[in-house]
């Protein structure tokens, strides 16, 4: 269980993880959200982008259902940092902080 993540931080998290598959070089700031998939800087095809997903699961500890990416419009690292976002937040959908689910009463 991951606990709280802000946006901000699974957004570095996502392009992190596009950097080191993808072996950028660069750092997740200097990732921008608009950058197509397919462009020149990231050369993404299928392979990768199962290779993305796969890692992404292992991040963020959820699965990513194959449905969920086929109606996915996955066209930017900001498309894919959404995917992301929304899978954690379906399968996670409360959040609690890392260190105690509940103070153990029934309630």
């Amino acid at each position: 269980m991951m606990g709280t993540v802000s946006k901000d931080e699974l957004s570095t998290r996502v392009k992190s993880v596009v950097i080191d598959v993808l072996d950028l070089g660069m750092e997740p700031a200097e990732l921008a959200d608009d950058v197509s998939l397919y462009s020149s800087t990231l050369k993404m095809d299928s392979m990768t982008l199962l290779h993305l997903l796969v890692t992404f699961e292992g991040e963020f500890d959820v699965e990513i259902d194959d449905e969920v990416v086929m109606n996915a419009n996955l066209d930017t690292v900001h498309s894919l940092v959404d995917l992301v976002r929304g899978v954690v937040t379906a399968q996670n959908p409360q959040p609690v902080p890392a260190v105690a689910a509940h103070d153990g009463r029934e309630g």
